[in-house]
Protein backbone atom coordinates (compact mmCIF):
# COMPACT_ATOMS: atom_id res chain seq x y z
CA UNK A 1 0.00 0.00 0.00
CA UNK A 2 2.89 2.33 0.78
CA UNK A 3 4.32 1.82 -2.71
CA UNK A 4 0.95 2.50 -4.33
CA UNK A 5 0.51 5.67 -2.26
CA UNK A 6 3.94 6.90 -3.37
CA UNK A 7 2.95 6.34 -6.99
CA UNK A 8 -0.28 8.29 -6.51
CA UNK A 9 1.74 11.27 -5.25
CA UNK A 10 3.17 11.64 -8.76
CA UNK A 11 -0.38 12.22 -10.05
CA UNK A 12 -0.97 15.25 -7.82
CA UNK A 13 0.37 17.92 -10.25
CA UNK A 14 -2.15 16.76 -12.87
CA UNK A 15 -5.34 16.93 -10.79
CA UNK A 16 -7.22 19.08 -13.32
CA UNK A 17 -6.42 16.75 -16.19
CA UNK A 18 -7.46 13.74 -14.10
CA UNK A 19 -10.71 15.53 -13.18
CA UNK A 20 -11.49 15.98 -16.88
CA UNK A 21 -10.79 12.30 -17.44
CA UNK A 22 -13.05 11.35 -14.52
CA UNK A 23 -15.92 13.38 -16.00
CA UNK A 24 -15.50 11.42 -19.23
CA UNK A 25 -15.44 8.18 -17.23
CA UNK A 26 -18.69 9.04 -15.46
CA UNK A 27 -20.31 9.84 -18.82
CA UNK A 28 -19.01 6.53 -20.19
CA UNK A 29 -20.51 4.61 -17.23
CA UNK A 30 -23.87 6.37 -17.49
CA UNK A 31 -24.03 5.44 -21.17
CA UNK A 32 -23.35 1.81 -20.25
CA UNK A 33 -26.07 1.78 -17.59
CA UNK A 34 -28.53 3.42 -19.98
CA UNK A 35 -28.27 0.38 -22.26
CA UNK A 36 -30.36 -1.72 -19.80
CA UNK A 37 -33.61 0.31 -20.00
CA UNK A 38 -33.00 0.77 -23.75
CA UNK A 39 -32.96 -3.02 -24.21
CA UNK A 40 -36.11 -3.34 -22.10
CA UNK A 41 -37.91 -0.71 -24.18
CA UNK A 42 -36.81 -2.30 -27.46
CA UNK A 43 -38.04 -5.72 -26.26
CA UNK A 44 -41.32 -4.15 -25.23
CA UNK A 45 -41.69 -2.34 -28.59
CA UNK A 46 -41.00 -5.54 -30.51
CA UNK A 47 -43.43 -7.52 -28.34
CA UNK A 48 -46.16 -4.89 -28.86
CA UNK A 49 -45.25 -4.37 -32.56
CA UNK A 50 -44.88 -0.63 -31.81
CA UNK A 51 -42.59 0.44 -34.66
CA UNK A 52 -42.80 4.13 -33.76
CA UNK A 53 -41.45 3.39 -30.27
CA UNK A 54 -38.84 1.03 -31.76
CA UNK A 55 -37.55 3.76 -34.12
CA UNK A 56 -37.40 6.32 -31.31
CA UNK A 57 -35.51 3.95 -29.01
CA UNK A 58 -33.05 3.01 -31.82
CA UNK A 59 -32.24 6.71 -32.44
CA UNK A 60 -31.73 7.29 -28.70
CA UNK A 61 -29.45 4.22 -28.57
CA UNK A 62 -27.32 5.65 -31.42
CA UNK A 63 -27.04 8.94 -29.56
CA UNK A 64 -25.96 7.14 -26.37
CA UNK A 65 -23.28 5.20 -28.23
CA UNK A 66 -22.03 8.42 -29.84
CA UNK A 67 -21.65 9.98 -26.37
CA UNK A 68 -20.00 6.76 -25.15
CA UNK A 69 -17.43 6.95 -27.97
CA UNK A 70 -16.71 10.62 -27.17
CA UNK A 71 -16.23 9.74 -23.48
CA UNK A 72 -13.95 6.81 -24.38
CA UNK A 73 -11.73 9.11 -26.46
CA UNK A 74 -11.64 11.78 -23.74
CA UNK A 75 -10.72 9.47 -20.88
CA UNK A 76 -8.12 7.64 -22.99
CA UNK A 77 -6.38 10.78 -24.27
CA UNK A 78 -6.34 12.61 -20.93
CA UNK A 79 -5.13 9.60 -18.90
CA UNK A 80 -2.42 8.76 -21.42
CA UNK A 81 -1.27 12.36 -21.11
CA UNK A 82 -1.08 11.95 -17.34
CA UNK A 83 0.64 8.58 -17.63
CA UNK A 84 3.37 9.81 -19.94
CA UNK A 85 3.87 12.91 -17.80
CA UNK A 86 4.26 10.68 -14.72
CA UNK A 87 6.96 8.48 -16.29
CA UNK A 88 8.73 11.57 -17.62
CA UNK A 89 8.72 13.06 -14.13
CA UNK A 90 9.75 9.77 -12.55
CA UNK A 91 12.65 9.24 -14.96
CA UNK A 92 13.88 12.77 -14.32
CA UNK A 93 13.53 12.15 -10.57
CA UNK A 94 15.57 8.93 -10.71
CA UNK A 95 18.19 10.36 -13.08
CA UNK A 96 18.57 13.53 -10.99
CA UNK A 97 18.89 11.44 -7.83
CA UNK A 98 21.52 9.28 -9.50
CA UNK A 99 23.60 12.37 -10.26
CA UNK A 100 23.62 13.11 -6.54
CA UNK A 101 24.72 9.61 -5.57
CA UNK A 102 28.34 8.93 -4.73
CA UNK A 103 30.75 6.84 -6.77
CA UNK A 104 30.36 3.86 -4.45
CA UNK A 105 26.80 3.41 -5.76
CA UNK A 106 28.04 3.08 -9.34
CA UNK A 107 30.84 0.78 -8.22
CA UNK A 108 28.37 -1.61 -6.55
CA UNK A 109 25.46 -1.53 -9.01
CA UNK A 110 25.58 -3.02 -12.49
CA UNK A 111 24.99 -0.58 -15.33
CA UNK A 112 22.40 -2.85 -16.94
CA UNK A 113 20.42 -3.07 -13.71
CA UNK A 114 20.35 0.73 -13.40
CA UNK A 115 19.24 1.14 -17.03
CA UNK A 116 16.58 -1.57 -16.62
CA UNK A 117 15.04 0.26 -13.67
CA UNK A 118 15.17 3.61 -15.45
CA UNK A 119 13.57 2.32 -18.66
CA UNK A 120 11.77 -1.04 -18.38
CA UNK A 121 10.45 -0.74 -14.84
CA UNK A 122 9.25 2.83 -15.25
CA UNK A 123 7.55 1.88 -18.55
CA UNK A 124 5.70 -0.89 -16.70
CA UNK A 125 4.56 1.64 -14.10
CA UNK A 126 3.30 4.00 -16.82
CA UNK A 127 1.19 1.40 -18.59
CA UNK A 128 -0.36 0.37 -15.28
CA UNK A 129 -1.00 3.92 -14.03
CA UNK A 130 -2.83 4.71 -17.26
CA UNK A 131 -4.50 1.32 -17.58
CA UNK A 132 -5.57 1.14 -13.94
CA UNK A 133 -7.33 4.49 -13.86
CA UNK A 134 -8.86 4.11 -17.33
CA UNK A 135 -10.03 0.58 -16.59
CA UNK A 136 -10.84 0.73 -12.89
CA UNK A 137 -12.85 3.93 -12.52
CA UNK A 138 -15.43 3.48 -15.31
CA UNK A 139 -15.72 -0.25 -14.57
CA UNK A 140 -16.39 0.37 -10.87
CA UNK A 141 -18.95 3.05 -11.74
CA UNK A 142 -20.56 0.71 -14.26
CA UNK A 143 -20.52 -2.15 -11.76
CA UNK A 144 -22.36 -0.25 -9.01
CA UNK A 145 -24.67 1.54 -11.42
CA UNK A 146 -25.75 -1.68 -13.11
CA UNK A 147 -26.17 -3.46 -9.78
CA UNK A 148 -28.43 -0.64 -8.55
CA UNK A 149 -30.64 -0.93 -11.62
CA UNK A 150 -30.73 -4.73 -11.36
CA UNK A 151 -31.94 -4.45 -7.74
CA UNK A 152 -34.72 -2.25 -9.07
CA UNK A 153 -35.68 -4.87 -11.66
CA UNK A 154 -35.51 -7.95 -9.38
CA UNK A 155 -33.75 -8.02 -6.03
CA UNK A 156 -33.82 -11.83 -5.75
CA UNK A 157 -31.89 -12.38 -8.98
CA UNK A 158 -29.48 -9.59 -8.04
CA UNK A 159 -28.67 -11.11 -4.64
CA UNK A 160 -27.97 -14.41 -6.37
CA UNK A 161 -25.61 -12.56 -8.70
CA UNK A 162 -23.73 -11.04 -5.77
CA UNK A 163 -22.87 -14.46 -4.36
CA UNK A 164 -20.38 -14.87 -7.20
CA UNK A 165 -18.41 -11.68 -6.42
CA UNK A 166 -16.69 -12.84 -3.15
CA UNK A 167 -15.64 -16.06 -4.90
CA UNK A 168 -14.09 -14.03 -7.71
CA UNK A 169 -12.43 -11.77 -5.14
CA UNK A 170 -10.68 -14.71 -3.46
CA UNK A 171 -9.21 -15.92 -6.75
CA UNK A 172 -8.26 -12.39 -7.87
CA UNK A 173 -6.43 -11.76 -4.58
CA UNK A 174 -4.50 -15.03 -4.89
CA UNK A 175 -3.42 -14.42 -8.46
CA UNK A 176 -2.44 -10.84 -7.58
CA UNK A 177 -0.05 -11.95 -4.83
CA UNK A 178 1.53 -14.56 -7.09
CA UNK A 179 1.92 -12.06 -9.94
CA UNK A 180 3.75 -9.56 -7.74
CA UNK A 181 6.31 -12.18 -6.73
CA UNK A 182 7.00 -13.45 -10.24
CA UNK A 183 7.01 -9.91 -11.70
CA UNK A 184 9.78 -8.86 -9.33
CA UNK A 185 11.81 -11.89 -10.41
CA UNK A 186 11.09 -11.27 -14.11
CA UNK A 187 12.22 -7.64 -13.93
CA UNK A 188 15.39 -8.78 -12.18
CA UNK A 189 16.12 -11.18 -15.06
CA UNK A 190 15.61 -8.36 -17.57
CA UNK A 191 18.24 -6.39 -15.65
CA UNK A 192 20.62 -9.37 -15.86
CA UNK A 193 20.22 -9.60 -19.64
CA UNK A 194 20.62 -5.83 -19.97
CA UNK A 195 23.82 -5.93 -17.90
CA UNK A 196 25.32 -8.67 -20.06
CA UNK A 197 24.48 -6.78 -23.25
CA UNK A 198 25.94 -3.51 -21.99
CA UNK A 199 29.11 -5.15 -20.69
CA UNK A 200 29.76 -7.35 -23.72
CA UNK A 201 29.05 -4.67 -26.32
CA UNK A 202 31.53 -2.39 -24.51
CA UNK A 203 34.09 -5.24 -24.32
CA UNK A 204 33.63 -6.65 -27.84
CA UNK A 205 37.33 -6.14 -28.68
CA UNK A 206 38.37 -8.35 -25.78
CA UNK A 207 35.84 -11.02 -26.76
CA UNK A 208 37.12 -11.14 -30.32
CA UNK A 209 40.77 -10.93 -29.25
CA UNK A 210 40.40 -14.15 -27.23
CA UNK A 211 38.01 -15.79 -29.74
CA UNK A 212 35.38 -16.12 -27.00
CA UNK A 213 32.34 -15.48 -29.21
CA UNK A 214 30.97 -19.01 -28.74
CA UNK A 215 31.45 -18.82 -24.96
CA UNK A 216 29.63 -15.48 -24.80
CA UNK A 217 26.77 -16.75 -26.97
CA UNK A 218 26.33 -19.75 -24.66
CA UNK A 219 26.43 -17.51 -21.59
CA UNK A 220 23.87 -15.14 -23.10
CA UNK A 221 21.70 -18.10 -24.13
CA UNK A 222 21.64 -19.40 -20.54
CA UNK A 223 20.70 -15.99 -19.16
CA UNK A 224 18.10 -15.49 -21.86
CA UNK A 225 16.56 -18.89 -21.08
CA UNK A 226 16.21 -17.90 -17.43
CA UNK A 227 14.60 -14.66 -18.58
CA UNK A 228 12.23 -16.68 -20.81
CA UNK A 229 11.06 -18.94 -17.98
CA UNK A 230 10.65 -15.99 -15.60
CA UNK A 231 8.22 -14.43 -18.05
CA UNK A 232 6.54 -17.76 -18.72
CA UNK A 233 5.61 -17.84 -15.02
CA UNK A 234 3.90 -14.49 -15.53
CA UNK A 235 2.14 -15.82 -18.62
CA UNK A 236 1.09 -18.97 -16.75
CA UNK A 237 -0.65 -16.90 -14.07
CA UNK A 238 -2.39 -14.80 -16.72
CA UNK A 239 -3.59 -17.75 -18.82
CA UNK A 240 -4.72 -19.64 -15.70
CA UNK A 241 -6.74 -16.88 -14.10
CA UNK A 242 -8.56 -15.85 -17.31
CA UNK A 243 -10.32 -19.16 -18.09
CA UNK A 244 -10.88 -19.92 -14.39
CA UNK A 245 -12.65 -16.61 -13.83
CA UNK A 246 -14.56 -17.10 -17.08
CA UNK A 247 -15.75 -20.55 -15.91
CA UNK A 248 -17.02 -19.13 -12.62
CA UNK A 249 -18.80 -16.36 -14.48
CA UNK A 250 -20.41 -18.77 -16.93
CA UNK A 251 -21.56 -21.10 -14.13
CA UNK A 252 -23.14 -18.09 -12.43
CA UNK A 253 -24.88 -16.99 -15.63
CA UNK A 254 -26.35 -20.46 -16.20
CA UNK A 255 -27.63 -20.47 -12.64
CA UNK A 256 -29.19 -17.04 -13.15
CA UNK A 257 -30.90 -18.13 -16.39
CA UNK A 258 -32.44 -21.07 -14.58
CA UNK A 259 -33.65 -18.94 -11.67
CA UNK A 260 -34.78 -16.14 -13.99
CA UNK A 261 -36.91 -18.63 -15.89
CA UNK A 262 -38.62 -19.57 -12.61
CA UNK A 263 -39.30 -15.87 -11.89
CA UNK A 264 -40.98 -15.39 -15.29
CA UNK A 265 -43.05 -18.60 -14.94
CA UNK A 266 -44.18 -17.46 -11.46
CA UNK A 267 -45.20 -14.05 -12.87
CA UNK A 268 -42.83 -12.02 -10.65
CA UNK A 269 -40.82 -10.82 -13.70
CA UNK A 270 -41.91 -9.91 -17.22
CA UNK A 271 -40.05 -11.44 -20.24
CA UNK A 272 -38.93 -7.94 -21.37
CA UNK A 273 -37.42 -7.18 -17.94
CA UNK A 274 -35.72 -10.61 -17.90
CA UNK A 275 -34.04 -9.75 -21.20
CA UNK A 276 -33.06 -6.36 -19.74
CA UNK A 277 -31.76 -8.08 -16.60
CA UNK A 278 -29.50 -10.37 -18.60
CA UNK A 279 -28.33 -7.40 -20.63
CA UNK A 280 -27.26 -5.91 -17.31
CA UNK A 281 -25.55 -9.19 -16.33
CA UNK A 282 -23.66 -9.07 -19.64
CA UNK A 283 -22.59 -5.53 -18.78
CA UNK A 284 -21.40 -6.77 -15.35
CA UNK A 285 -19.29 -9.58 -16.78
CA UNK A 286 -16.86 -7.23 -18.53
CA UNK A 287 -16.15 -4.95 -15.50
CA UNK A 288 -15.67 -7.94 -13.17
CA UNK A 289 -13.29 -9.63 -15.61
CA UNK A 290 -11.36 -6.43 -16.25
CA UNK A 291 -11.10 -5.60 -12.55
CA UNK A 292 -9.56 -9.06 -12.03
CA UNK A 293 -6.98 -8.44 -14.77
CA UNK A 294 -6.28 -4.97 -13.40
CA UNK A 295 -5.49 -6.42 -9.99
CA UNK A 296 -2.90 -8.71 -11.59
CA UNK A 297 -1.37 -5.80 -13.56
CA UNK A 298 -1.21 -3.61 -10.46
CA UNK A 299 0.84 -6.23 -8.63
CA UNK A 300 3.28 -6.38 -11.53
CA UNK A 301 3.59 -2.60 -11.56
CA UNK A 302 4.09 -2.47 -7.80
CA UNK A 303 7.00 -4.90 -8.18
CA UNK A 304 8.55 -2.50 -10.74
CA UNK A 305 7.78 0.48 -8.51
CA UNK A 306 9.56 -1.22 -5.60
CA UNK A 307 12.68 -1.51 -7.78
CA UNK A 308 12.50 2.14 -8.87
CA UNK A 309 11.91 3.45 -5.35
CA UNK A 310 14.79 1.30 -4.12
CA UNK A 311 17.12 3.53 -6.18
CA UNK A 312 15.37 6.75 -5.12
CA UNK A 313 15.67 5.75 -1.45
CA UNK A 314 19.43 5.25 -1.58
CA UNK A 315 21.21 8.03 0.28
CA UNK A 316 24.50 9.45 -1.06
CA UNK A 317 27.46 8.42 1.06
CA UNK A 318 28.99 11.85 0.35
CA UNK A 319 26.58 14.45 1.73
CA UNK A 320 26.84 18.22 1.60
CA UNK A 321 26.28 20.00 4.90
CA UNK A 322 23.26 22.33 5.09
CA UNK A 323 25.55 25.21 6.05
CA UNK A 324 28.34 24.33 3.58
CA UNK A 325 30.55 27.27 2.61
CA UNK A 326 30.87 28.72 -0.88
CA UNK A 327 34.19 29.61 -2.45
CA UNK A 328 34.55 32.37 -5.04
CA UNK A 329 38.24 31.75 -5.60
CA UNK A 330 41.10 29.64 -4.23
CA UNK A 331 44.88 29.79 -4.13
CA UNK A 332 45.20 26.05 -4.69
CA UNK A 333 46.83 24.73 -1.51
CA UNK A 334 45.98 21.07 -0.83
CA UNK A 335 46.76 19.40 2.49
CA UNK A 336 46.10 15.84 3.63
CA UNK A 337 46.24 15.32 7.40
CA UNK A 338 46.48 11.77 8.70
CA UNK A 339 43.85 10.47 6.30
CA UNK A 340 42.64 6.88 6.23
CA UNK A 341 40.11 5.24 3.93
CA UNK A 342 38.53 1.86 3.30
CA UNK A 343 35.97 0.64 0.80
CA UNK A 344 34.98 -2.14 3.19
CA UNK A 345 35.12 -2.45 6.95
CA UNK A 346 38.46 -3.61 8.41
CA UNK A 347 40.27 -3.34 5.07
CA UNK A 348 42.05 0.02 4.91
CA UNK A 349 43.52 0.93 1.53
CA UNK A 350 44.81 4.35 2.69
CA UNK A 351 46.59 4.41 6.04
CA UNK A 352 47.47 7.58 7.93
CA UNK A 353 48.75 9.62 4.97
CA UNK A 354 49.83 13.26 5.31
CA UNK A 355 51.41 15.68 2.85
CA UNK A 356 51.01 19.26 1.59
CA UNK A 357 50.93 20.59 -1.97
CA UNK A 358 51.47 24.35 -2.02
CA UNK A 359 49.91 26.59 -4.68
CA UNK A 360 51.67 26.07 -8.02
CA UNK A 361 53.59 22.97 -6.89
CA UNK A 362 53.59 19.58 -8.62
CA UNK A 363 53.47 16.41 -6.54
CA UNK A 364 53.79 12.99 -8.17
CA UNK A 365 52.38 9.79 -6.67
CA UNK A 366 54.20 6.61 -7.66
CA UNK A 367 54.12 3.02 -6.51
CA UNK A 368 53.20 -0.49 -7.49
CA UNK A 369 49.74 -1.31 -8.85
CA UNK A 370 47.24 -1.46 -5.99
CA UNK A 371 49.23 0.77 -3.68
CA UNK A 372 46.32 3.23 -3.32
CA UNK A 373 47.33 6.00 -5.74
CA UNK A 374 43.99 6.31 -7.59
CA UNK A 375 42.01 5.96 -4.38
CA UNK A 376 44.02 8.81 -2.88
CA UNK A 377 43.32 11.25 -5.71
CA UNK A 378 39.63 10.30 -5.69
CA UNK A 379 39.40 11.56 -2.13
CA UNK A 380 40.60 15.09 -3.00
CA UNK A 381 37.56 16.05 -5.14
CA UNK A 382 35.46 14.25 -2.53
CA UNK A 383 34.27 11.41 -4.71
CA UNK A 384 34.50 9.47 -1.44
CA UNK A 385 34.76 10.71 2.14
CA UNK A 386 37.78 9.84 4.24
CA UNK A 387 37.18 7.52 7.20
CA UNK A 388 39.76 9.29 9.33
CA UNK A 389 41.74 12.54 9.20
CA UNK A 390 40.90 15.48 6.95
CA UNK A 391 41.64 16.96 3.55
CA UNK A 392 41.95 20.73 3.30
CA UNK A 393 41.87 23.11 0.36
CA UNK A 394 43.19 26.56 1.29
CA UNK A 395 42.92 25.46 4.95
CA UNK A 396 39.20 24.61 4.55
CA UNK A 397 38.08 21.07 5.34
CA UNK A 398 36.53 19.93 2.06
CA UNK A 399 33.59 18.45 4.01
CA UNK A 400 32.65 22.02 5.01
CA UNK A 401 32.53 23.25 1.40
CA UNK A 402 29.82 23.10 -1.23
CA UNK A 403 30.67 20.15 -3.48
CA UNK A 404 30.13 22.14 -6.68
CA UNK A 405 32.39 24.96 -5.46
CA UNK A 406 35.09 22.45 -4.57
CA UNK A 407 35.08 20.64 -7.89
CA UNK A 408 34.70 23.69 -10.12
CA UNK A 409 38.27 24.65 -9.25
CA UNK A 410 39.60 21.22 -10.23
CA UNK A 411 40.54 19.72 -13.57
CA UNK A 412 40.75 15.94 -13.67
CA UNK A 413 42.28 13.95 -16.54
CA UNK A 414 41.74 10.22 -15.85
CA UNK A 415 43.70 7.27 -17.18
CA UNK A 416 40.68 6.04 -19.13
CA UNK A 417 39.51 9.02 -21.13
CA UNK A 418 35.73 9.26 -21.33
CA UNK A 419 34.24 11.23 -24.21
CA UNK A 420 30.51 11.53 -24.77
CA UNK A 421 28.64 10.95 -28.03
CA UNK A 422 28.59 14.21 -29.95
CA UNK A 423 31.17 16.41 -31.63
CA UNK A 424 34.71 17.22 -30.60
CA UNK A 425 33.53 20.75 -29.88
CA UNK A 426 30.77 19.44 -27.61
CA UNK A 427 33.27 17.39 -25.63
CA UNK A 428 35.75 20.22 -25.16
CA UNK A 429 33.03 22.70 -24.18
CA UNK A 430 31.57 20.23 -21.64
CA UNK A 431 33.71 21.96 -19.00
CA UNK A 432 32.21 25.34 -19.92
CA UNK A 433 29.00 25.12 -21.90
CA UNK A 434 28.96 28.82 -22.81
CA UNK A 435 32.54 28.86 -24.16
CA UNK A 436 33.14 30.79 -27.36
CA UNK A 437 34.72 29.22 -30.44
CA UNK A 438 37.84 31.29 -29.82
CA UNK A 439 38.18 29.88 -26.29
CA UNK A 440 37.73 26.32 -27.59
CA UNK A 441 40.31 26.81 -30.37
CA UNK A 442 42.77 28.32 -27.91
CA UNK A 443 42.66 25.44 -25.42
CA UNK A 444 42.78 22.91 -28.27
CA UNK A 445 46.01 24.51 -29.51
CA UNK A 446 47.45 24.47 -25.99
CA UNK A 447 46.56 20.76 -25.73
CA UNK A 448 48.25 19.91 -29.06
CA UNK A 449 44.83 18.94 -30.40
CA UNK A 450 44.05 21.72 -32.88
CA UNK A 451 46.06 20.28 -35.78
CA UNK A 452 44.56 16.79 -35.74
CA UNK A 453 41.07 18.22 -35.25
CA UNK A 454 41.40 20.52 -38.26
CA UNK A 455 42.62 17.55 -40.32
CA UNK A 456 39.16 16.00 -40.07
CA UNK A 457 36.81 17.02 -42.93
CA UNK A 458 34.29 18.37 -40.41
CA UNK A 459 36.89 19.80 -38.03
CA UNK A 460 35.51 20.60 -34.60
CA UNK A 461 32.07 19.34 -35.67
CA UNK A 462 33.44 15.80 -36.15
CA UNK A 463 31.35 13.21 -34.33
CA UNK A 464 33.53 11.21 -31.92
CA UNK A 465 31.19 8.21 -31.63
CA UNK A 466 30.17 6.42 -28.44
CA UNK A 467 32.93 6.80 -25.81
CA UNK A 468 35.06 8.57 -28.45
CA UNK A 469 35.56 5.40 -30.48
CA UNK A 470 36.45 7.30 -33.69
CA UNK A 471 39.51 8.90 -32.08
CA UNK A 472 42.82 7.28 -31.15
CA UNK A 473 43.94 7.04 -27.53
CA UNK A 474 46.29 10.01 -27.88
CA UNK A 475 43.65 12.11 -29.63
CA UNK A 476 41.06 11.38 -26.95
CA UNK A 477 43.56 12.24 -24.23
CA UNK A 478 44.38 15.60 -25.83
CA UNK A 479 40.67 16.41 -26.17
CA UNK A 480 40.31 15.61 -22.46
CA UNK A 481 43.23 17.92 -21.64
CA UNK A 482 41.65 20.70 -23.71
CA UNK A 483 38.44 20.12 -21.77
CA UNK A 484 40.32 20.47 -18.48
CA UNK A 485 42.14 23.58 -19.73
CA UNK A 486 38.85 25.26 -20.64
CA UNK A 487 37.78 25.13 -17.01
CA UNK A 488 41.01 26.98 -16.10
CA UNK A 489 41.37 25.00 -12.86
CA UNK A 490 43.56 25.94 -9.91
CA UNK A 491 44.08 22.27 -8.98
CA UNK A 492 44.93 19.59 -11.54
CA UNK A 493 44.77 15.83 -11.08
CA UNK A 494 46.29 13.45 -13.63
CA UNK A 495 45.66 9.74 -13.14
CA UNK A 496 48.33 8.00 -15.27
CA UNK A 497 47.23 10.08 -18.25
CA UNK A 498 49.92 8.76 -20.64
CA UNK A 499 50.32 5.15 -19.48
CA UNK A 500 48.50 3.57 -22.43
CA UNK A 501 49.88 5.75 -25.25
CA UNK A 502 52.52 5.11 -27.88
CA UNK A 503 55.74 7.11 -27.82
CA UNK A 504 54.66 9.82 -30.27
CA UNK A 505 51.24 10.29 -28.67
CA UNK A 506 52.86 10.35 -25.24
CA UNK A 507 55.22 13.11 -26.33
CA UNK A 508 52.37 15.27 -27.64
CA UNK A 509 50.19 14.61 -24.59
CA UNK A 510 53.09 15.25 -22.21
CA UNK A 511 53.80 18.59 -23.89
CA UNK A 512 50.15 19.52 -23.39
CA UNK A 513 50.28 18.39 -19.76
CA UNK A 514 53.45 20.41 -19.09
CA UNK A 515 51.75 23.51 -20.45
CA UNK A 516 48.59 22.82 -18.48
CA UNK A 517 50.55 22.41 -15.22
CA UNK A 518 52.14 25.88 -15.31
CA UNK A 519 51.14 27.99 -12.28
CA UNK A 520 48.68 25.33 -11.11
CA UNK A 521 48.67 22.99 -8.14
CA UNK A 522 49.15 19.58 -9.71
CA UNK A 523 48.91 16.04 -8.41
CA UNK A 524 50.10 13.42 -10.88
CA UNK A 525 49.84 9.65 -10.69
CA UNK A 526 52.74 8.37 -12.75
CA UNK A 527 53.27 4.95 -14.23
CA UNK A 528 56.15 6.09 -16.41
CA UNK A 529 58.66 7.68 -14.06
CA UNK A 530 60.25 9.66 -16.90
CA UNK A 531 57.18 11.94 -16.81
CA UNK A 532 57.65 13.07 -13.18
CA UNK A 533 61.39 13.53 -12.78
CA UNK A 534 60.96 17.29 -12.55
CA UNK A 535 58.15 17.23 -9.97
CA UNK A 536 58.62 19.40 -6.88
CA UNK A 537 58.01 16.31 -4.74
CA UNK A 538 57.59 12.60 -5.47
CA UNK A 539 55.64 10.52 -2.96
CA UNK A 540 56.11 6.75 -3.05
CA UNK A 541 53.16 4.66 -1.86
CA UNK A 542 53.14 1.01 -0.91
CA UNK A 543 50.12 -0.84 0.53
CA UNK A 544 48.35 2.44 1.27
CA UNK A 545 51.25 4.07 3.14
CA UNK A 546 53.86 6.68 2.26
CA UNK A 547 57.23 4.92 2.43
CA UNK A 548 59.39 7.56 0.67
CA UNK A 549 59.15 11.17 -0.47
CA UNK A 550 61.49 13.71 -2.01
CA UNK A 551 62.84 14.87 -5.38
CA UNK A 552 63.91 12.48 -8.11
CA UNK A 553 67.62 12.63 -7.31
CA UNK A 554 67.03 12.30 -3.57
CA UNK A 555 64.93 9.17 -4.01
CA UNK A 556 67.44 7.55 -6.33
CA UNK A 557 70.10 8.14 -3.67
CA UNK A 558 67.98 6.39 -0.98
CA UNK A 559 68.19 3.02 -2.70
CA UNK A 560 64.51 2.29 -1.87
CA UNK A 561 61.38 1.27 -3.78
CA UNK A 562 61.52 4.30 -6.08
CA UNK A 563 64.99 3.35 -7.24
CA UNK A 564 63.89 -0.25 -7.84
CA UNK A 565 60.92 0.92 -9.92
CA UNK A 566 63.14 3.33 -11.85
CA UNK A 567 65.73 0.64 -12.59
CA UNK A 568 63.02 -1.81 -13.66
CA UNK A 569 61.66 0.68 -16.20
CA UNK A 570 65.00 1.78 -17.58
CA UNK A 571 66.67 -1.63 -17.13
CA UNK A 572 69.70 -0.15 -15.38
Amino acid sequence: MKTFTRLLNYLTPYKKTILGALICMVLFSLCNIAIIPIVAKMSEAIGNKDFSLLNTVAIIALGIYFLRGFATYGQGYLMNFVGYRVITDLRVKVYTHMQDLSLDFFAKWRTGDIISRLLSDIQTIQSTVVGTIIETTPNILTLFGVLGYLFYLNWRLTLLTLIVIPVLGIFISYFGREMRKVSHHAQSKIADVSSILQEKVAGVRVIKSFAMEKHEVEKFHRENEQNFWAFMKQAQINVTQTPLLAFIQMAAILGLIWYGGLEVVSGRLSPANLIAFFSGIALLADPVSRLGSISISIQGALASADRVFEVIDIKPSVMEKPDAKSLDTIEGKVELRNISFSYEENNEVIKNISFVVNPGETVALVGRSGSGKSTLVNLIPRFYDVKGGEILVDDNDIRDLKIYDLRKFMGIVPQETILFSGTIKDNISYAKTDATNEEIFEVAQMANAHDFIKAFPEGYETLVGERGVRLSGGEKQRVAIARALLRNPKILIFDEATSSLDTESERLVQEAIDLLMKNRTTIVIAHRLSTVQHADKIIVLDQGKIIESGKHEELLAKDGLYKKLYEMQFKI
